[in-house]
């Protein structure tokens, strides 16, 4: 065999390879696609302060969803470097109930209310696969909002609560599930938690397993299929909320009536994270290098 021939089949395995994840990569960012109207605007929100409550009832409007905030960790204490930032938002908001998920209260819960999930839940490979999970089965039972440990409040979720369900835009396409807000039962919410079975696949690596079964494009998947049958002009839409008022990944000034803080704490993916997103900056570029 040629000396220099080894070296090209593996240049073209890596075309292959790159040319793959490069289309996979643009079909994500066309069928996740989100639309421009389902974005709540400032204008639609009031702005407050951190200290003012708002009554909907008072302006005409109903809440829809209950005053319930949820969190998960493995057990009944929270690890000290987000103990003030969960305490610091049901100090803001003390009439809002609190409902903290541990490992085992979330088994018990699924085994009680959705006990034909419970083989799905416990044979999942990984623990963040259970605990992206179980947010949305209590979102659809109890309805309310769910928030991830490292992100804090800086104002009363109030005025948020008269849309049916809202999703937090992320980058760099779809939705995250970092932050949910649902009234109880939606329709969007049923259809979620019954597709985690159908979307239950590994995909080798840690990373994309979590994130297509369970994780942030498992959700921006079930976006895309429920608002591709529910027109936004429909009572049980789904709205979106921008960077302006979720504050995530915004830089300094440019979300100042954002409703929350962000501490960037998550630490569940291992090293394939970096690579999935490496070939999303350079695969295009790699992939013509391969070619060459």
């Amino acid at each position: 065999m040629p000396p220099r021939r080894p070296f090209y089949i593996f240049l073209s395995i890596l075309a292959l390879f790159l040319i793959g994840t490069v289309i996979v990569l643009s079909s994500v960012t066309y069928y996740l696609a989100i639309d421009p109207s389902a974005y709540l605007t400032e204008d639609e929100v009031p702005v407050l302060d951190n200290t003012t409550r708002w009554n909907p009832a008072h302006h005409g409007q109903v809440e829809r969803i209950p005053r319930i905030i949820h969190q998960t960790w493995k057990t009944n204490t929270l690890p000290a470097r987000w103990q003030g930032i969960s305490q610091a938002c049901r100090d803001m908001m003390p009439d809002y109930e609190y409902m903290l998920w541990t490992d085992e209260s979330s088994r018990e819960f699924i085994a009680t209310h959705y006990p034909w999930f419970l083989d799905t839940f416990n044979d999942y490979t990984y623990a963040i696969q259970r605990a992206d999970a179980i947010r949305y089965f209590v979102l659809h039972h109890y309805g309310g909002v769910y928030i991830d440990l490292d992100i804090g409040c800086l104002k009363p979720m109030d005025p948020l609560l008269v849309y049916p369900v809202i999703l937090p835009k992320t980058i760099p396409v779809g939705v995250s599930n970092d932050l949910m807000f649902a009234e109880k039962g939606h329709p969007f919410l049923e259809q979620t938690i019954h597709n985690l079975v159908t979307f239950d696949h590994s995909w080798v690596l840690n990373y994309p397993t979590v994130m297509f079964s369970t994780g942030p494009m498992f959700l921006s998947a079930q976006y895309g299929l429920f608002a591709s049958s529910h027109p936004l002009t429909a009572g049980g839409q789904v709205r979106i909320l921008p960077k302006s008022l979720y504050g995530k990944n915004a830089i300094e000034g440019e979300a100042p009536h954002s409703f929350f803080s962000h501490f960037y704490g998550s630490s569940w993916h291992a090293d394939d994270a970096a690579f999935i997103g490496f070939l999303g900056t350079w695969g295009k570029g790699l992939m013509w290098v391969g070619l060459v």
